[in-house]
């Protein structure tokens, strides 16, 4: 997670030469005076702005891919288990991290490798239920027509299973 204050010293780095911070100015006192400045003055300030933002949201998604990498390399399955969903299809059911690992990254420093066997059908349909790379209102036209496809029992122990997972600030990095 990146966290104000490394931004606002990346910041204070990447404005140096053109708009510096003054010595013991804080933020807020930095922006107040960046806006009476000319308007091409700002626009450089805001391209730096801009920058340093894209940036660090470059490398946060670094490290998570790197994170994620690890995790899974780490994950070790226990013996495959028919559908936790529809009790079927053991042999080629796939392991579900109860918490997906893009969210563990967010929420733990070590990952939690609680899992659940899914056959690739009831896999599928709880990620388009689930995942958080689109908004509410797309993943709710994507994940709706689903329910037309499972029985009230296969609904309950997809709702049963993503429940556990919690709910997304359930516990904040360096606090479990």
């Amino acid at each position: 997670m990146i966290s104000i204050a490394a931004f606002e010293e990346k910041l204070r780095r990447a404005v140096k030469d053109c708009f510096p911070f003054g010595d013991q100015e804080i933020f807020d006192d930095w922006v107040s005076r960046a806006q009476g400045e000319s308007d091409r003055r700002r626009y450089l300030i805001a391209a730096k702005i801009d920058e340093v933002s894209r940036e660090m949201r470059a490398e946060e998604a670094a490290r998570k891919r790197g994170w994620i990498a690890s995790a899974r390399m780490a994950f070790q399955p226990r013996r495959r288990e028919a559908c936790f969903v529809c009790g079927k299809f053991q042999s080629i059911s796939q392991a579900h991290h109860v918490v997906p690992l893009g969210e563990q990254f967010d929420r733990f420093s070590v990952a939690n490798h609680e899992h659940e066997f899914l056959c690739p059908n009831h896999h599928a349909i709880l990620h388009l239920w689930i995942d958080d790379d689109i908004s509410h209102q797309r993943r709710g036209r994507r994940a709706a027509p689903t329910f037309e496809d499972l029985t009230n029992e296969e609904v309950e122990r997809m709702f049963q299973l993503s429940g556990r997972a919690g709910p997304v600030n359930a516990t904040a990095k360096g606090t479990e």
